[in-house]
């Protein structure tokens, strides 16, 4: 894959090249202990960067609801009060009891229940407005969102629970987050938790992506690498990311020393998103981690950088593009058609319709 061109860069090339890190440090950093990525977990950042990111409720998980998110095969739906709501290119599809799997005899999957957490959620829903995005410690279901016509707009636990049915991201979130860490088998670990956070409809143009090493700010890029963003296109906006970026990051912000953060710039506001563990896991954008990590300044004796001196890439014209991000996680093209037509339960029906047919022709036959 090409990569973007740097564009208003801080560094020069004899400058990255003198500040290659040592190999245990790289090692350190990009296989991280479980300590390491406890402190990224939502619960553990936002209480001291409330006035710096998106209002959030939180809903602990217990133990069978973290391991419905992990089981393996076809995601079953819990069954809620209000049902899943739907979207699919403009038509809105209400599945009480939404099952996106049946057994041999084509009866619907039993489907869990979680009463005390679907109240949590409704509770923490209504606290916010009415609608919230969801997501686990680390990770939100954005790998369903095909399920809801791309976007991850809940307006009930039902919404929310189809969503996290159909991720593989929530279930790495519930049972595979921390195996990358060198202490895997004896590190202390994050409770499981569900945060709401208010919906907000953010511009793609104006996210970002920070990389901090050493507590200091090395690099930035545009969120998404599958997009040119006109707006980005002259040097004084990206003067003006610049500048709003270390006034965030010299704000006071109390974050981990290696740590990746995703920020949404706003007119007046500039947002913490989401925190991310720095780790060879974590999708460096329009980077390589060896560039990244080149960027530090690995003797003890130099002189703290300022915040201003980093890194900073946008995508500058078509050779520059990436695959999207999320290309792999798509709604088959059987269950877009059928969707239009009548949704999930038309899927089921249909099915069982033609494994009649096909009795009937054997039995012809």
């Amino acid at each position: 894959d090409k990569k973007a061109q740097p564009r208003a860069s801080a560094r020069s090339t004899g400058t990255m090249a003198s500040q290659t890190a040592h190999a245990e440090d790289v090692d350190s950093i990009l296989n991280p202990t479980c300590a390491d990525v406890a402190a990224c977990s939502i619960d553990r950042w936002y209480p001291h960067h409330k006035r710096r990111t998106f209002t959030t409720k939180f809903v602990p998980l217990d133990e069978p609801f973290v391991a419905w998110l992990a089981r393996d095969g076809p995601a079953v739906v819990p069954t809620t009060k209000r049902g899943a709501r739907v979207e699919r290119r403009g038509k809105t599809i209400v599945e009480n009891d939404c099952e996106l799997d049946s057994d041999d005899d084509g009866d619907a999957a039993a489907a869990p229940a979680f009463p005390e957490i679907e109240e949590g959620v409704e509770t923490a829903i209504a606290a916010l407005g009415g609608a919230a995005f969801c997501k686990l410690n680390w990770s939100a279901p954005r790998d369903a969102a095909w399920l809801s016509g791309g976007s991850l707009r809940c307006e009930s636990a039902g919404d929310c629970f189809a969503l996290l049915a159909c991720s593989e991201f929530a279930a790495h979130d519930a049972c595979r987050a921390y195996d990358r860490c060198l202490d895997k088998t004896t590190g202390a670990r994050a409770a499981p938790v569900l945060a709401l956070r208010k919906w907000r409809e953010v511009d793609p143009a104006r996210e970002f992506r920070c990389f901090l090493l050493d507590g200091v700010l090395v690099g930035a890029c545009q969120r998404r690498a599958d997009a040119v963003f006109p707006d980005l296109a002259d040097g004084s906006a990206l003067d003006d990311v610049r500048e709003r970026l270390v006034a965030l990051f010299d704000g006071g912000l109390r974050l981990p020393r290696h740590c990746v953060v995703d920020v949404a710039l706003e007119p007046q506001t500039a947002w913490l998103v989401d925190v991310n563990v720095a780790s060879s896991a974590t999708d460096p954008v329009l980077f390589r981690w060896d560039e990244l990590l080149a960027l530090r300044v690995v003797d003890a004796a130099a002189p703290r950088p300022a915040t201003g001196d980093f890194e900073l890439r946008v995508v500058d014209g078509e050779q520059g593009l990436q695959p999207a991000e999320l290309s792999s996680f798509r709604a088959p093209l059987d269950v877009t058609a059928i969707a239009e037509a009548g949704g999930l339960e038309e899927m089921m029906r249909r099915a069982r319709d033609e494994a009649s047919t096909s009795e009937d022709d054997d039995d012809d036959g």
